[in-house]
């Protein structure tokens, strides 16, 4: 008796959990599916052999997508997708970068890249996001698209979209969605920096350039919201670094109280974290402000240190520590070229 009351117990409760007819564990990939016939997208810019890539070479990904747009100023979802196709890191992976030469830097921390469609539209991408983020795999070119209905949907499903598209599962506004994604353009930055270390890179604050009025920033605020982590540093070039506890405010937050970021901010625009010794990285301006994992970059504080300067851009999302700035001077907010 005992055993048959556990079974009935164990039988409803996987008949609660899947959704009748449904043919895997998976709730992602239960729904029929659109192909797109995306065969080649072409790269240039920077790189040592520019010209088109044969997407069929290439590994195919799949991420989980909650759409939100906006519209008329107000968020507005639009359906949850399981796409399928190639990711940005596999597309540029054998691009090997060839700086221009101006350039001055050694490190791809300063580089980004463009994605522009047949219309014209285009949306920037820091280089970092794509290679030195644990979520490598989250920026495709779409070559199947599943809609994920909810299994006690009955009125209406997710309508699927009609042509291949540039999405990026980690954006909480789709502002960098394209639809038929045609050329890549690898670029770095051009400013002025400082060539040689200076005696001491000590920056008691820093300033954030948005447009023609630049902002100085000299304390934080108490107000901020106030985030910890327990951070396992590893650098792409020494390795272990060490494990602490590191605690600063959302970097967006900063930005948001002093630059009036737009859509088209969050589709095109970078920001420019320097310190005075001209160590720089660029950042979109969506993989800061417009994220929807909560992995938000912080801005830490560190008062009167000499060795990290004083104000410190942790980078939560990475798994390698390169893009954490110290001694931070200034940020430059842009639209990307």
């Amino acid at each position: 008796m005992r055993q048959m009351m556990w079974g009935l117990i164990f039988t409803a409760a996987m008949s609660f959990g899947q959704d009748a007819g449904q043919k895997t564990n998976s709730f992602f990939d239960d729904s029929e599916a659109r192909t797109f016939a995306l065969q080649s997208i072409q790269v240039d810019g920077e790189v040592e052999n520019p010209g088109p890539v044969d997407l069929g070479s290439l590994p195919i990904r799949h991420c989980p997508v909650k759409e939100v747009a906006l519209e008329k100023g107000k968020q507005e979802f639009k359906g949850a997708y399981y796409y399928g196709g190639y990711s940005l890191y596999d597309i540029l992976d054998s691009k090997k970068v060839k700086k221009s030469s101006d350039s001055t830097f050694a490190p791809l921390l300063d580089m980004y890249v463009v994605v522009q469609n047949d219309k014209g539209e285009r949306a920037v991408f820091s280089w970092g996001e794509i290679f030195y983020s644990r979520l490598n795999f989250s920026i495709l070119l779409s070559r199947s698209v599943q809609a994920i209905n909810p299994a006690r949907m009955t009125v209406t499903k997710w309508p699927l979209p009609d042509s291949p598209r540039l999405v990026c599962a980690n954006d909480l506004v789709n502002a960098r969605f394209l639809s038929n994604p045609t050329k890549i353009t690898v670029r770095s930055f051009k400013g002025t920096f400082a060539a040689q270390k200076p005696p001491s890179i000590y920056s008691p604050e820093m300033t954030i350039v948005a447009g023609s009025k630049p902002v100085v920033i000299r304390e934080l605020g108490a107000a901020l919201e106030k985030r910890a982590y327990d951070n396992v540093g590893y650098g792409h070039g020494m390795g272990f670094k060490g494990i602490e506890k590191v605690q600063g405010v959302p970097l967006k937050s900063v930005l948001q109280a002093h630059a009036k970021l737009d859509f088209d901010d969050l589709r095109q625009g970078i920001a420019v974290v320097s310190a005075q010794d001209g160590y720089r990285g660029v950042f979109s301006t969506s993989e800061i402000a417009n994220r929807n994992d909560n992995l938000d970059f912080l801005l830490i504080d560190r008062k009167n240190s000499k060795e990290d300067g004083r104000y410190v851009l942790f980078a939560t999302p990475d798994f390698f520590v390169d893009r954490n700035v110290k001694a931070i001077e200034k940020i430059d907010i842009v639209r990307a070229k």
